[in-house]
């Protein structure tokens, strides 16, 4: 199946880039609530004065210690990157929302901070999602930690008047990190969620886990591509954004090659910095204008979203 179309070549000059600025700075945010969502996952939500404009796919640089403990060390503690997944402004502030895994020492000690705790951010860093105004429809490919970004996003979508579906997958269902908050339909073929995330801007979800324990069973990378065979009228006006682990994107990004879908990735790397400066978050992309073709990029700046057809993709 092939439609013809160069993701490569459509852009928006527009909605997609629409709010988005350079502006960022530190600030000191408060928490207002810090709550276990699944079996490891935490929803943190930061209360700011006031923070810039930002758009989907844009992250922050957390400081995973207290702040006024960090002025002591000489700033020997780094910022670990975390996509926001959500932003509302309230009067002359703003309340974000992360999500994130506690897994390692940073994680733990954001698990643990309590509404009223100070927290210092970096934001908003990197490239934002682009909304294509001749697509007509979104489908959104997201697995584990990489959902955030796409909550958002479905927002901007819907705001957009975009038919949006997401598809959604973790590795076992006390670890999809959304809120189940409906009756299950049928949505081309597989079998569709109401997750309050998404079901609040009337986003339906399908799921796949690992083990079939919620969902479809196996890959949301294989129910995604069946989808797309049962539904190839949606696939010919959609655009694909997708985030999660790399080897889904990386599946995702190649089916939608194949098939002439513009796709836009949101990678993650270690970043130290989150602007530029350590280097440390190169990405290969496709420059026939380099000698050997292609180049070194940096996610933090570049990125973290991508064309997919311009990434060179690691086996």
């Amino acid at each position: 199946m092939n439609h013809g179309r160069n993701g490569g070549n459509r852009t928006n000059a527009t909605g997609g880039m629409l709010g988005h600025s350079n502006a960022k700075g530190v600030f000191l945010a408060r928490v207002l609530r810090n709550e276990p969502i699944c079996r490891d996952h935490w929803q943190f939500v930061l209360a700011l004065e006031r923070f810039p404009p930002a758009m989907p796919g844009q992250f922050l640089q957390i400081l995973c210690a207290d702040p006024a403990a960090q002025q002591g060390t000489g700033g020997a503690f780094l910022r670990r990157p975390f996509s926001i997944g959500g932003l509302r402004r309230r009067g002359g502030g703003a309340e974000i929302v992360i999500l994130h895994r506690a897994i390692g020492r940073g994680t733990q000690w954001l698990s643990h901070r309590a509404p009223g705790d100070a927290v210092s951010i970096l934001g908003p860093l990197g490239q934002p999602f682009r909304i294509l105004d001749d697509c007509p429809a979104a489908l959104l490919v997201g697995g584990g930690i990489g959902l955030p970004p796409l909550i958002w996003l479905a927002e901007s979508l819907r705001a957009a008047g975009k038919k949006t579906i997401a598809f959604c997958g973790a590795r076992t269902a006390d670890l999809m990190p959304l809120t189940r908050s409906g009756d299950v339909t049928v949505s081309g073929g597989e079998s569709a969620f109401a997750f309050r995330e998404f079901a609040d801007v009337g986003v339906p979800v399908v799921a796949a886990t690992d083990d079939g324990s919620l969902g479809a069973a196996g890959t949301i990378a294989e129910v995604f591509a069946r989808y797309l065979i049962h539904q190839p009228e949606t696939a010919c006006s959609a655009a694909v954004y997708t985030c999660g682990p790399e080897p889904m994107i990386r599946a995702v990004a190649r089916r939608c090659e194949r098939d002439g879908i513009p796709c836009q990735v949101c990678l993650e790397r270690m970043m130290a910095c989150g602007m530029g400066t350590c280097q440390s978050c190169v990405v290969r992309v496709r420059d026939d204008q380099a000698d050997d073709g292609w180049r070194y990029r940096l996610c933090c700046t570049d990125g973290p979203v991508f064309d997919s057809q311009t990434v060179i993709w690691d086996e």
